[in-house]
């Protein structure tokens, strides 16, 4: 006797494999070599891996004109979203160097910072990414504008006012500048 699998069975059953798949998958910081970072990302797409190389577009000088021109947002690194048994199969496209560790761990980002990472990617204005622990300063959480609901840090100079959004993992934060009228203090 014969038994018949209803089509839908092997959609579910494809469906929960995936999803079981992407609960095991992180997302990883690698070091690539010196300005490879997109060519790096073409070949792990092609290699199936799901990857997020952070572009900002910037206004570049030449001595006779001016060119926009898309720049790794976070210079020589790319992020992979892989399983830890897959990690070390990342290197077969070439071009990468090593995991980026800090402090003797391998930088795991969260799906929470991978979305801060690709709307600070999104701001048609400058961002400047610094290495370090955040300074003392206010804990704001931006109300109005393209980084609405994120929170931060304010620092202030004679002449502007910035605001540092972390990147915890990566021991890092961004540096962009607002309006302080769109940020307001976070008292805890």
């Amino acid at each position: 006797m014969k038994f018949c699998r209803h089509p839908a069975d092997s959609a579910i059953e494809q469906m929960t494999t995936m999803l079981n798949d992407t609960q095991h998958k992180k997302w990883y910081v690698l070091q690539t070599r010196p300005r490879v970072e997109k060519q790096v990302g073409g070949r792990l797409t092609e290699k199936h891996f799901e990857n997020f190389v952070p572009l900002q577009r910037q206004l570049r000088q030449w001595h006779d004109r001016k060119k926009w021109v898309e720049m790794p947002l976070f210079s020589s690194y790319i992020f992979v979203r892989t399983e830890d048994k897959f990690r070390s199969k990342v290197f077969e496209v070439g071009g990468l160097l090593k995991y980026v560790s800090i402090g003797g761990q391998i930088c795991v980002l969260t799906e929470q910072e991978i979305e801060r990472v690709k709307r600070l990617c999104s701001y048609s204005g400058q961002v400047n990414i610094e290495q370090g622990l955040l300074k003392a300063g206010d804990e704001i959480e931006i109300i109005d504008g393209h980084f609405a609901g994120l929170h931060g840090q304010l620092t202030t100079t004679p002449t502007n006012h910035k605001i540092k959004i972390s990147i915890a993992s990566l021991n890092c934060f961004a540096t962009v500048e607002l309006d302080k009228n769109n940020v307001k203090k976070i008292i805890f």
